[in-house]
């Protein structure tokens, strides 16, 4: 059962809202290209504003909605595992952001040596929530970066995040989805719940 609207939710919605206003920008009303602004290997250091821009950009509506459905999955496990933080998830996702993608280029170059890799979408950074929520359920985890969040051990999220993990994982060994970003995104998640 869906839990009430609670006053810290905004911190959930606002990546909803980001991912939202740049799919009806680029899908709906064609202001924006892609492109231009998606995950570029060989263009990331000189246009660096692809570190972030490409995790608002969605390849079609069933991607928007793949990750929103993941967003609302990650509000209900931090919450079932009693987060305190009204502003962590906000905090996670901005550290994710240059991380997920710093992995991911490093791997994309100097493990591939491939320049002209391009990837969009905010799934490697829920693959790295999902890292740090499998990894909260099953240890717990009392601060992070300064923030008191108070998560618990819970066996049920450690089971949900397993399976959830392994059916993505799963998923996105089928053509067209990013297998690196999302394992980017999971190892990001962990080396943050490690700090």
């Amino acid at each position: 059962m869906l839990e009430k609207v609670s006053k810290d939710d905004w911190q959930y919605l606002l990546p909803f809202l980001a991912c939202s206003i740049c799919f009806v920008a680029t899908d709906l009303f064609r202001l924006i290209e892609k492109s231009r602004f998606a995950y570029w290997s060989g263009g990331l250091l000189i246009e660096p504003y692809r570190i972030i821009t490409t995790h608002f950009i969605h390849g079609d509506a069933n991607h928007l909605i793949a990750n929103i459905f993941g967003i609302v999955v990650a509000r209900y496990c931090l919450k079932a595992l009693r987060l305190k933080g009204n502003s962590f998830f906000l905090l996670l996702v901005a550290f994710l952001i240059p991380l997920q993608t710093l992995i991911f280029w490093l791997v994309d170059i100097f493990f591939f040596g491939n320049l002209m890799s391009l990837a969009v979408g905010f799934s490697g950074v829920l693959y790295g929530v999902d890292a740090f929520i499998l990894l909260a359920s099953i240890y717990g985890k009392q601060r992070f970066a300064g923030l008191d969040i108070q998560l618990k051990k819970d066996k049920q999220i450690r089971q949900t995040m397993i399976v959830l993990t392994s059916i993505g994982i799963a998923w996105s060994l089928l053509p067209g989805i990013s297998l690196l970003g999302h394992l980017a995104g999971f190892s990001a998640g962990a080396l943050l719940f490690l700090l």
